[in-house]
């Protein structure tokens, strides 16, 4: 039940950077701006915060239901469920690494 109440907080966060989408093609600065000024706010900031806490279950709880649902044959070992978690987990700390480093820190 929480997992399909995860699923409503990240529909509303694609929906707040689908409008930033928009604001952007629009090429207004002002607008942008009032929607910097927006995201800006206390409340929003707690908001995002919330939101990033509720992404995060949400993916932790794919990763691992992906190893309930797809074990892989290993020799003569099977994966876990545990082991899907772990290096999902990783794979997503890397990828999230290498798209800090390129977009805030100006590269690799």
């Amino acid at each position: 039940m929480l997992r399909e109440l995860t699923s409503f907080f990240i529909m509303v966060f694609s929906l707040l950077y689908i409008y930033q989408l928009s604001v952007l093609a629009s090429r207004n600065a002002a607008a942008y701006n009032s929607y910097l000024g927006l995201l800006r706010n206390p409340v929003m900031i707690l908001f995002s915060t919330i939101i990033l806490a509720f992404c995060l279950y949400h993916s932790f709880t794919w990763f691992y239901l992906t190893g309930k649902v797809q074990p892989v044959k290993i020799g003569k070992r099977t994966t876990t469920p545990v082991m899907s978690l772990v290096v999902n987990t990783v794979l997503m700390a890397a990828v999230s690494y290498g798209v800090v480093q390129l977009f805030l820190l100006g590269g690799l």
